[in-house]
């Protein structure tokens, strides 16, 4: 027995509307703090003999601070994103409900989808947290301060990389148990999935770089105090890796927040759709 409808989620799509708009903007940050790390880079390593003294220590400072202001933006940007995402992840959750008639027993466990979003929300609020952190350390703490704090965001990166993953296989395993890859509904879920990848796989870069930085640091403070303009100078090619892959991680997240969009439409304009009322797995 089957019924041909979907409950109605009003707010959905602005709902999406906001969560697309954060990831999006959330990318935007990753791409600025690239070019922001770019344009350090560059001038510490600069041979312009135009360049005179006090303008090259003017400069770098602007760099500096550039590049802590950045730290703060995305910090703001990860934790005003648990937000929605909580909001996106209730209503998801309600809607794959509908489909997944799984009661728990001793031999089973509940669908992981709800367990599975909170776990994002948890990592993504410590990451903007420790992104704060870095921003401060960044414009006056030690450098031996600051790689803890990169060492902090590259296991926040793994986390996320963990929880993108786990993300898309629970989307896979609805699509497959409620019988919709054929739908709008279901190849959105599935589009979704694919991005999930690409963002896991950018977290996974960005955590190898921020704890090979990390290491930088700490060697370098090894010997005493030091600038962080110093260390920058030192492992060019580290933080050139760095800002590489904090440009490269922008298109996946904007990406997944157009995706976010074309899902909550999908789930307010399914056409006509079968639900059944039991599944099996």
């Amino acid at each position: 027995m089957a019924v041909d409808a979907f409950i109605k989620f009003e707010g959905l799509e602005g709902a999406a509307h906001k969560l697309g708009n954060d990831f999006d903007r959330l990318g935007d940050g990753f791409a600025n703090l690239g070019g922001a790390f770019l344009k350090f880079v560059d001038d510490v390593s600069s041979t312009d003999v135009n360049f005179f003294k006090a303008d090259l220590a003017a400069h770098i400072k602007h760099d500096v601070f550039a590049v802590g202001d950045d730290f703060f933006k995305i910090g703001q940007e990860f934790i005003k994103l648990t937000g929605p995402l909580d909001t996106f992840g209730d209503v998801i959750v309600k809607f794959t409900d509908q489909f997944i008639k799984l009661t728990p027993s001793e031999s089973e466990t509940p669908f992981p989808l709800a367990a599975d979003f909170v776990k994002l929300e948890t990592d993504i609020k410590l990451t903007g947290l420790d992104f704060l952190g870095a921003a401060s350390d960044i414009k006056g703490s030690p450098t031996e301060s600051l790689s803890l704090a990169f060492n902090k965001i590259s296991i926040d990166y793994k986390q996320q990389s963990d929880d993108a993953l786990k993300l898309g296989e629970d989307f896979a395993d609805f699509v497959r148990i409620s019988g919709l890859s054929e739908s709008k509904v279901g190849e959105t879920f599935l589009k979704i999935t694919l991005e999930t990848v690409l963002i896991s796989s950018a977290d996974l870069k960005l955590s190898t770089d921020f704890q090979k930085i990390s290491t930088d640091l700490a060697a370098a403070s090894d010997s005493g105090p030091v600038k962080l303009d110093q260390v920058v100078l030192k492992y060019a090619d580290d933080f050139v890796k760095l800002a590489q892959d904090l440009k490269l991680a922008d298109g996946p997240f904007a990406a997944l927040g157009g995706d976010i969009v074309k899902l909550a439409h999908a789930i307010a304009h399914p056409g006509p759709v079968t639900i059944p009322t039991t599944t099996t797995g």
